[in-house]
């Protein structure tokens, strides 16, 4: 399963969380890719010391400009 560049970022975060929760399986490769655009849409659509949402995976971007990918266990 390729990650789709077109899917919204509230879209890209229900992937990573179902494929933290195993629901799903993606290839190393994929994982970079997914983890990596959801950085790049945080520093595009996020002010700073905003944050998102979803189960239990937070995208955040930090006040200094940080953006961070987070999964709670």
């Amino acid at each position: 399963m390729a990650v789709d560049h077109q899917l919204a970022t509230t879209d890209l975060m229900k992937l990573a969380a179902d494929n933290h929760h195993k629901r799903i399986e993606l290839s190393d490769d994929d994982r970079c890719e997914l983890i990596s655009l959801l950085k790049k849409r945080a520093l595009e659509e996020l002010d700073f010391g905003q944050e998102l949402e979803h189960e239990k995976v937070r995208l955040i971007r930090r006040v200094t400009g940080a953006v961070g990918v987070y999964f709670n266990s």
